[in-house]
């Protein structure tokens, strides 16, 4: 498995071999099979075909026989001949012992008389003997051979149990053709097979039997193979007893001595017909037509053959070996010539993959100006080198564009860096600056809570003096020490809310400060949202954090508003607070001097105090409303405290960010520097 999946150029070809061999190889086996299906077909049809001429021949060779044997018996010469005979018989050849006797002379002057018709007659037929035997009693009268047969008695001589018997009696019985199978006959020591007719008399009565003894060289000249390219071949009968009827080309004497004990013969003789692969006789592979004579059917023959046409197996298939031979060498040609196209055809897909796996590898280790020598190949490895040659021409481009950006960033980076770390200075020195103004809005606020518990003093004491000038001139003295006090008291206050002014003055300019730090903190959040969008996907951390400062900076703007608002207030509170204390400093001083010269201007001055008694009313409600600046001031001075705090804070943050970005910005600038463009 591993030399299959270690190499593509292995895999195509042994995918290729595979795709060809196993088709190869199994169309050079159909044909095979074809072939031989159709030659066991037609030889088979060929053989069958010889077989069924053999037959026919055999078949018309017995109707003629029986045809010629029926018109001997009816001529006139082998009647005259059968009188002449019987003639003889009834007179003096008849012996006392039941046989006949052929040695007299007069029987040899019979004999020579007869004997030329019936010699011709046999030599143009060609039979091995020709006898006349007496119907009565069995003797054989005459035989052209003069075989040791002739003169014998069938019915009780030594020969009653031949074939030649056999046939005189069932001839002679049935008065009828008759043909017997060959079996051993012992006056010629060979096997016979015998054919008669009778011989009939006027009145149509058996006198004689006519009796012809085959030449089996007859039938085996019927059933001799012609002249064909055929070695092997071979035609033969073969009786019910499972021995042969006729001489075949291997067995030249196996007539009646050869046992056939074969398959084909066996389905022949229950009356098949067909063609098989069998093994003959001789132990050898034989293509057998095997089928049945029908004897019985045909002529009322009491016996039965099987005729058998076969060729040896190796000889009818010769021409299959031949042409299987032919297809194993052209597959084996195909294959070769497959292999070396498989081998050249794998050879043009892998080179040019093996090339670009090349390329891949110096792109792989940072070689960016690779190519692949273009090609005019129109198929896919043409379109493979192609698009990797646009690949690499596009890879290179953004590369380019991807260290410029690298530079960009990095030089972006820095100035986000400068920026930052100004901007955390900043916040830094924002934050001191509001925890100053804190405090001293504390400090204020604090004034604040002293002056209105002078007022309420004030108040209290402009009602003393209501009433203490409504008591009389005894209390101008003791008036004149209060006034005194006022005055004091007045220029103490008058004091501290000029104080108060002072620091409002200043707590305005440092919200002027703040608001100022505010618009830079918005101006740097759109810078770093600018920056942060150039940045793409790696400044979504940073324009978050700018768009916290922008958050913020709007914030301490809001908060700088109101606190200027309220500073606006608190001084129209106290420049009305200052001209309330001049004039009650004017008011003292006058007082003072009236208190001094003359007591009737108790009432004008209880009115004064009155009027005092008023100012101080306001007093108090403008010191009143001051504190209520002053604590809105506190509230919103933590308020831009704490925005201060998250501005250090996001400052911070952003500095980690740039930080982070930096590093990757080296990171990205050190891959860029290790591509080769």
């Amino acid at each position: 498995m591993k030399f299959f999946t270690g190499s593509l150029m292995r895999k195509l070809v042994f995918l290729f071999l595979v795709v060809v061999a196993v088709p190869l190889a199994s169309l050079s086996w159909l044909a095979s099979q074809s072939a031989h299906d159709a030659l066991l077909q037609a030889r088979g049809d060929s053989l069958k075909a010889v077989n069924e001429i053999k037959k026919d021949q055999i078949c018309n060779y017995i109707e003629n026989l029986k045809l010629n044997c029926e018109l001997l018996a009816q001529s006139r010469d082998v009647r005259q001949s059968y009188q002449i005979l019987q003639q003889y018989h009834d007179s003096e050849g008849a012996l006392t012992d039941g046989s006949f006797d052929v040695e007299s002379e007069v029987y040899h002057e019979l004999y020579d008389r007869i004997g030329p018709f019936f010699k011709e007659y046999m030599a143009v037929y060609n039979f091995r003997d020709l006898y006349l035997i007496c119907q009565k009693h069995g003797h054989v009268m005459y035989s052209v051979t003069r075989g040791l047969e002739l003169g014998t008695n069938l019915k009780s001589g030594p020969y009653k149990d031949s074939g030649l018997a056999r046939l005189w009696y069932e001839v002679s019985e049935t008065g009828k053709f008759a043909l017997l199978d060959f079996s051993d006959y012992s006056p010629i020591g060979q096997p016979a097979a015998f054919l008669g007719t009778p011989v009939l008399g006027k009145e149509g009565d058996v006198k004689a039997v006519l009796a012809l003894l085959l030449d089996g060289s007859q039938i085996d000249r019927l059933l001799r193979v012609g002249g064909g390219s055929d070695t092997s071949a071979e035609n033969y009968l073969v009786g019910s007893d499972l021995l042969m009827r006729s001489n075949s080309r291997f067995k030249p004497h196996g007539l009646f001595k050869q046992r056939v004990d074969t398959q084909a013969v066996r389905k022949a003789l229950t009356g098949q017909v067909g063609v098989e692969t069998i093994t003959d006789y001789r132990g050898e592979e034989v293509l057998s037509s095997y089928s049945h004579m029908a004897l019985n059917e045909k002529f009322g023959l009491n016996f039965e053959w099987a005729i058998i046409s076969e060729v040896d197996s190796s000889e009818a298939f010769a021409s299959m070996a031949q042409l299987r031979t032919n297809i194993q060498g052209l597959g084996g040609l195909l294959l070769v010539v497959a292999m070396f196209a498989v081998y050249f055809a794998a050879r043009a897909i892998v080179l040019p993959l093996k090339l670009l796996m090349a390329k891949v590898r110096l792109m792989a280790d940072g070689d960016l100006t690779v190519t692949v020598p273009a090609t005019a190949r129109n198929d896919e490895i043409g379109d493979l080198v192609n698009a990797f040659n646009r690949m690499v021409k596009m890879l290179h481009e953004q590369t380019s564009q991807v260290i410029e950006g690298s530079a960009t960033i990095g030089a972006t980076i820095a100035e986000l860096s400068t920026t930052t770390s100004e901007l955390a200075a900043s916040a830094t020195q924002g934050l001191s600056s509001v925890s100053e103004i804190a405090a001293t809005v504390e400090e204020i606020r604090q004034t604040s809570h002293h002056s209105h518990e002078k007022a309420e003093q004030v108040a209290e004491l402009a009602e003393q003096v209501m009433l203490r000038a409504e008591n009389g001139r005894q209390e101008t003295t003791l008036t004149v020490t209060g006034m005194d006090e006022i005055k004091e008291d007045m220029a103490a206050i008058a004091t501290g809310i000029i104080h108060l002014s002072e620091q409002n003055q200043s707590i305005g300019e440092i919200i002027e400060t703040v608001n100022n730090f505010a618009d830079q903190s918005n101006m740097l959040s759109v810078n770093a949202s600018i920056e942060a969008a150039k940045a793409g996907e790696h400044g979504k951390g940073f324009a978050v954090v700018a768009q916290e400062v922008k958050a913020l900076a709007d914030q301490s703007k809001l908060a700088t508003t109101q606190i200027r608002r309220l500073l606006g207030d608190i001084q129209k509170a106290t420049s009305n607070a200052v001209m309330a204390t001049e004039r009650g400093g004017k008011a003292v001083d006058k007082g003072v001097g009236q208190a001094e010269r003359t007591g009737v201007e108790i009432d004008t001055m209880a009115d004064l105090s009155r009027e005092s008694a008023d100012a101080s009313s306001q007093i108090v409600a403008s010191s009143q409303q001051q504190l209520v600046g002053m604590d809105q001031v506190a509230q919103a001075m933590e308020g831009i405290k704490c925005a201060s705090q998250q501005n250090v804070e996001g400052a911070q943050q952003i500095e980690s960010v740039i930080a982070k970005l930096d590093v990757l910005g080296a990171k990205l600038k050190q891959i860029s520097t290790g591509l080769q463009v």
